[in-house]
């Protein structure tokens, strides 16, 4: 059942301003049409329908006459009076509008002829000044005229939107729109009612709609782009949230959402793309980010994110053609960094896949110890690589026999006293220890690290050979104690715990070159 079926029982309170219109209406003319004849014809005219001659006039006629007229003019009197206080309708004074934005449910031309005209146009009299009930009457009275005079379903629409009733009121300004889906106050007033509770989505389709049919709305235009990008950054802060919280379904449904109501926001595909990354979804995460950068060449986050897809997947070409664009908008430390590590990857994917298994060995050996030091200080071996001549007779047909040649010049790495490298033979932690602060040495020129305060093991003496590389190393941070504080210098040493001590020993020399 619609808002109209309330009609009926709201006429029920009492007869219709209309009705009663028109019944002062009749009065007056009534009034106006016996004063008329009083005046202009003769007493008895009006009682018998006679008119007698001057001459046939008695005295006593005269006298009945005069006396008549007498009583005649005062009853006239006494009828135009009475019904002359129902000539015209009483109608409320608006000095100040109660609703002063609410559009004026105006008439439109083809509805211009309808009884209902006058009632409608009284009850919007009534809902500005203030009197709602009057108004909820005369809107419905001019629908039980013509139910057909939407106008009036509109004025209904405001009367319950003023009594914050706000579902009643989009459901009359509903029922205006079945008639005349482009009434723009009935556009305006269902956006207005759909604001109140929230739905600020569907109040921006109605003002849209309201803009679209009188173009001449600049300031509802205005407020329309307002509201848009206010509900924007509403839903994407509930997005952001979602995200944050670790509800990526939720997040992914929110963005999207986003994306179709806004699918020139490049900002919505990188924090989409970003979501897509951490699910392990890169080749979405690529699109997306691809989708940014469409709309915005300069998007340095989304070009970022880019190469570190590229990165992971080993797509070093893309990936660096990703930073480079990024360099070139923003240059950062971290971007120079990343493409000396592209550099070194490319190094290490040439390199003989022996190397590369290094960091998954159980023991490394010696001669892949000799390797990973010499290609992770490839520039410092060269460097030394005549510092001393070098005999070695046991190495010429391994793998890494440049690199061996090359640490053993230096002084990293040395043969026995028969010419023997050893390459197969496993490292053990003093070992490493000693080869580590000789790199530093050879980098720093430094014998020692005065400023540091060497730790002390359960199990290596300050007096034994090789506690002072063990300590230093150890205090450097380039290896850690075991447990219960040992040092454990025959322990040998797995290729994670040997590519970790390098990258430590790299980034020391960094910080303090």
């Amino acid at each position: 059942m619609g808002p109209r079926a309330t009609i009926g029982a709201v006429m029920d309170v009492g007869p219709s301003l209309d009705a009663q219109s028109q019944s002062a209406s009749r009065q007056c003319a009534l009034v106006d049409m016996v004063g008329r004849q009083v005046e202009v014809e003769h007493p008895l005219t009006v009682l018998t329908g006679t008119n007698p001659s001057p001459t046939m006039r008695t005295g006593g006629e005269r006298l009945a006459r005069s006396r008549f007229c007498s009583r005649t003019s005062l009853a006239v009197l006494l009828i135009t009076w009475t019904w002359a206080a129902g000539c015209a309708t009483r109608l409320p004074v608006v000095t100040t509008a109660a609703y002063p934005s609410y559009p004026v449910p105006v008439v439109p031309p083809a509805l211009a002829d309808n009884p209902a005209v006058a009632e409608h146009e009284r009850a919007w009299l009534y809902l500005q000044s203030g009197d709602l009930e009057a108004a909820e009457r005369g809107f419905a009275s001019a629908l039980r005229i013509s139910l057909e005079f939407h106008p009036s379903d509109a004025g209904l629409g405001f009367v319950e939107l003023s009594r914050g009733a706000s579902a009643q009121a989009v459901a009359w300004f509903d029922d205006a729109l079945s008639r005349a889906p482009t009434y723009v106050p009935a556009l305006v007033g269902r956006g207005e009612a759909l604001l109140t509770v929230g739905r600020v989505s569907e109040a921006v389709a109605s003002f849209e709609a309201a803009v679209a049919a009188d173009p001449s709305l600049t300031p509802l235009r205005r407020r329309v782009e307002d509201l848009r990008f206010t509900d924007l950054m509403a839903q994407v802060t509930r997005a952001r949230a979602a995200r944050a919280a670790g509800r990526d379904d939720d997040a992914r449904a929110a963005y999207e959402r986003l994306i179709a109501a806004s699918p020139d926001s490049g900002f919505l595909y990188i924090e989409l793309a970003d979501i897509e990354q951490r699910e392990g979804h890169g080749e979405a995460a690529l699109r997306r980010l691809e989708q940014a950068i469409e709309l915005d060449r300069g998007a340095v986050t989304a070009w970022r994110m880019m190469a570190t897809l590229y990165l992971a997947a080993d797509d070093l070409d893309r990936g660096e053609q990703a930073l480079l664009r990024a360099e070139s908008i923003e240059p950062t430390r971290e971007t120079s960094r990343l493409l000396a590590d592209i550099e070194i990857r490319r190094r290490e994917a040439s390199r003989p896949p022996e190397y590369r298994r290094i960091e998954a060995s159980e023991a490394v050996t010696r001669g892949e110890l000799a390797a990973l030091v010499g290609i992770r200080f490839q520039a410092l071996m060269s460097e030394r690589a005549g510092a001393r001549t070098t005999i070695i007779t046991d190495a010429r047909d391994y793998w890494g026999y440049g690199w061996v040649i090359a640490v053993s010049q230096a002084g990293v790495m040395e043969a026995d006293t028969n010419y023997r490298f050893q390459p197969d033979r496993e490292v053990t932690r003093a070992e490493l220890a000693d080869v580590l602060i000789r790199v530093r040495q050879l980098a720093g020129g430094a014998d020692t690290a005065p400023s540091v305060t060497r730790p002390s093991f359960s199990d290596l003496a300050p007096s034994h050979l090789r506690y002072a590389a063990a300590s230093e190393a150890v205090a450097l941070g380039m290896l850690v104690p075991l447990e219960r504080n040992t040092f454990q210098p025959g322990r040998g040493v797995l290729g994670t715990e040997a590519v970790e001590a390098v990258e430590r020993l790299i980034r020391l020399l960094d910080e303090n070159p």
